[in-house]
């Protein structure tokens, strides 16, 4: 079984409906009339100036998350010591959007396009628990329209809409069962497509279809297994070598997963050779992913003995491979542009000190003196009882924030930071798959301000 209680929490969230219903428009809220040129998609029962917000703006540059400088934390796009307005009840005209895209002699690609960016932006920005009274019945309708047009639309950008809408559907609505059909179109992209974006995604795609859209844990581990041949042969295996973008995303994608699956120890030993090979590549990307590979099967291994009193059955060591990433962390600062040199150091170093200590991503043994009365974990302490800093990567979302402890957890924050951008905090406490995926994620509120290096200062 697959670990967070998935397929118990995720079955049954959505009603169903019949396909004549949905071809009737009932499914999808209020309709539109067809002659109109360019159909309303939203209609907002509460906010009339709602629609006007979201669809002024559907380009997919959301602006991302950020990693503080000092503490190595994760924040979200929006000012985090206001406070959120709460989210317009927005209803989306399932039906107008998919006879929008799938009317081709009427609306071109920049129609297809903007149709796609206003479904993305709400389902991003405008999430609410409401949104499945018009999402959850047209979702599998709309789910094989995404996934067919991410392969044959005539853009790169509509392709890759395509797909960003196909991954937010999945990771909002959850009772899919799509994975077998899916998969084989995915891995088409993967090989065929001739925009890198779009063969990264459909990389992202593939990771969120096997463990939100019907896939069980084998086929988990074959989807962990195909990834590792990608890492392996540079990207042959999918007509990308030495495509460093792809195996980069493969490298991720692969972590993604892994954290999911409750065993994987039959397949840790071949995965490693792989990941150790790539400590040696000449991209920043690669060596920061598979160094942060070699860290989640250690942490994997740490708990497997936990559970069984078993160990993973490696042919490497962790000192040697910590002493090994410690000199490409030294390397790297001849070699590696300025730009990246203290992205790749920071990543390496943090791996090592997993290795060496035993611990998550990011743990930073600096010594302090702690206030009078505050509690430190042992585990934070060293043999002679001094405090280190412990633990300096979280999840900011808005006035929460969750510390990032373990090596799983960070993968899984870091796609779900990729599909839903800076909206995840919209979804992070109500949506069910979200909060599956981020279940062990202890969120605190903090109104602390943010501190960031100032620009111009050097590093």
């Amino acid at each position: 079984m697959m670990n967070h209680a998935r397929v118990k929490a995720l079955k049954g969230n959505g009603k169903t409906v019949s396909k004549k219903a949905i071809k009737s428009g009932r499914a999808s809220g209020s309709s539109t009339p067809r002659g109109s040129p360019l159909p309303s998609l939203l209609a907002s029962p509460t906010h009339s100036a709602a629609h006007s917000r979201v669809t002024s703006d559907v380009s997919d540059d959301d602006g991302d998350f950020e990693l503080d400088d000092m503490a190595s934390s994760v924040y979200s796009g929006g000012s985090h010591d206001e406070t959120p307005e709460e989210p317009d009840t927005l209803v989306f005209d399932t039906r107008a959007l998919i006879e929008g895209l799938r009317d081709r002699k009427h609306n071109n690609s920049e129609m297809r396009e903007y149709f796609l960016g206003v479904y993305i932006k709400t389902i991003r920005n405008h999430y609410t628990a409401d949104t499945h009274l018009w999402l959850d019945d047209a979702a599998g309708e709309l789910a094989e329209l995404f996934l067919h047009d991410s392969n044959r639309a005539a853009t790169a950008k509509e392709r890759l809409l395509s797909l960003h809408a196909f991954c937010l559907t999945i990771g909002t609505v959850g009772s899919l069962e799509i994975f077998d059909g899916a998969q084989k179109i995915l891995k088409q992209i993967m090989a065929d497509d001739d925009d890198d974006d779009c063969r990264v995604y459909a990389i992202y795609a593939l990771c969120m279809t096997v463990l939100y859209a019907g896939g069980l844990e084998e086929a988990a581990l074959e989807v962990m297994e195909f990834f590792v041949e990608i890492v392996r042969t540079d990207g042959e295996h999918i007509e990308a070598h030495d495509n460093a973008v792809i195996v980069a995303a493969a490298l991720q994608g692969w972590c993604f997963v892994a954290s999911h699956v409750s065993d994987f120890s039959d397949f840790a030993d071949m995965a490693m050779d792989a990941f150790v090979d790539q400590l040696d590549s000449d991209d920043v990307e690669i060596q920061s992913n598979a160094g942060g590979c070699i860290a989640l099967i250690f942490e994997a291994s740490r708990n497997h003995v936990e559970e069984t009193g078993e160990p993973f059955q490696l042919q490497y060591d962790p000192q040697r491979l910590a002493g090994r990433m410690s000199e490409l962390a030294k390397l790297s600062a001849k070699s590696v542009s300025r730009k990246h040199r203290r992205s790749l150091r920071e990543n390496l170093i943090s791996v090592v000190t997993s290795l060496e200590r035993g611990v998550g991503p990011f743990y930073s043994t600096a010594l302090y003196v702690p206030e009078k009365g505050e509690h430190v974990p042992v585990l934070q302490r060293t043999d002679d009882g001094q405090a280190e800093y412990g633990y300096r990567c979280k999840l900011r979302l808005g006035n929460h924030v969750a510390k990032i402890d373990t090596w799983s957890l960070y993968f899984r924050s870091n796609l779900m930071r990729i599909i839903f951008k800076a909206g995840l905090q919209n979804h992070v406490f109500i949506n069910p798959v979200v909060v599956e995926c981020l279940e062990d994620a202890h969120f605190i509120q903090d109104y602390s301000p943010l501190q960031k290096t100032p620009k111009g200062r050097k590093k």
